[in-house]
């Protein structure tokens, strides 16, 4: 699981009823399970949302994209007890939805002290 914190984000994709071009946002995470993040959304391209969360996160070398999805909100929790490498993401058409879903899924991982780190939606 270490490797896989290495760096953890989530994308936001999201079409508005007009076709919007400004339709992508991210979500950007460290190895250090979210002690540092970056998010981004209403960028035109996936690639330029990437881009503006992962340099507010701290860069390439800190972060990276890793799960996409479209429409809705995202959110990442990661397990902050001492030693803990468990983590979860979810989406979900509401924030508090996605943020259960994360939580879920890092408890169920073995997490003990799990806590959301980042969470974003689109906003249409």
């Amino acid at each position: 699981m270490k490797s896989i914190l290495y760096a953890v984000a989530l994308m936001v994709g999201v079409l508005g009823a007009t076709g919007n071009a400004l339709a992508w946002g991210s979500l950007a995470i460290d190895s250090n399970q979210g002690s540092a993040y970056g998010y981004s959304y209403d960028y035109p391209t996936a690639q330029a949302a990437d881009t503006r969360a992962i340099n507010e996160c701290g860069g390439p070398n800190v972060c990276h994209v890793v799960k996409n999805f479209e429409r809705g909100c995202g959110a990442y929790a990661a397990d902050q007890a001492p030693g803990g490498s468990a983590y979860g993401w979810g989406t979900a058409p509401t924030k508090e939805q996605a943020q259960n879903i994360a939580l879920s899924y890092c408890r169920q991982y073995g997490g003990t002290d799990c806590i959301i780190r980042v969470w974003s939606c689109n906003s249409r």
